[in-house]
């Protein structure tokens, strides 16, 4: 039980302990083109997020002031929309792990751009999806988060979408937990309504 006291503990100071605005569980970004979903026991944080930049924080909804549970695995995603017609992934799978595994790729990966700092562990295309497992040994993109991160490449109506994936410092992810968690958040930018109907339109 402690372990996971401390994680909320530490999470809640990562996310902020008093949200300017009450967490939801969706949020449309880049004007209706994608909408995030969070995973149960996840909430977005407005007061963080950008919908008009296509950008949102997920973290467990216990630690934006819900009165939420705390879900068994701890951890803080984002989700970053790219411009209109960025989409790179469903006809470039492979073209992208090349990209991912050089030093300019490994600079794209980098909180700070310097691809010195990444590792990767391990890399996966599959049809409209790449998955990158690495650590980065810059400063994290959000302070008190572990250097080690699953990222996901989608595109989702003609745009680049990635989503990013971090445990804390203290309450590291596993890797079994931050390709879980990392499936989930994915799955909620491919599965909704409004960008599954969005894409179909594009077909």
């Amino acid at each position: 039980m402690r372990p996971i006291i401390l994680g909320i503990a530490g999470l809640a100071a990562v996310a902020g302990c008093t949200p300017a605005a009450p967490p939801v569980k969706s949020l449309v970004l880049v004007e209706g083109g994608v909408t995030a979903t969070a995973p149960a026991g996840y909430c977005i944080d407005p007061g963080s997020s950008n919908p008009d930049a296509g950008f949102a924080v997920m973290a467990p909804c216990a630690t934006l002031g819900s009165g939420d549970n705390a879900p068994d695995v701890l951890g803080v995603a984002t989700v970053q929309v790219g411009a209109p017609a960025s989409g790179m992934v469903a006809d470039n799978s492979e073209g992208l792990i090349s990209l991912l595994g050089n030093d300019a790729g490994a600079g794209l990966l980098s909180a700070s751009g310097n691809g010195g700092d990444i590792t990767v562990i391990a890399a996966e295309a599959e049809e409209n999806t790449v998955t990158v497992h690495f650590n980065d040994d810059g400063v994290p993109p959000i302070k008190g988060l572990d250097a080690e991160e699953w990222r996901a490449f989608t595109d989702i109506n003609g745009r680049l979408v990635t989503v990013a994936v971090r445990g804390l410092a203290s309450a590291p992810l596993t890797e079994g937990t931050g390709s879980w968690l990392l499936g989930l958040v994915v799955t909620g930018l491919l599965g909704t309504d409004e960008n599954t109907d969005a894409s179909a339109s594009e077909s």
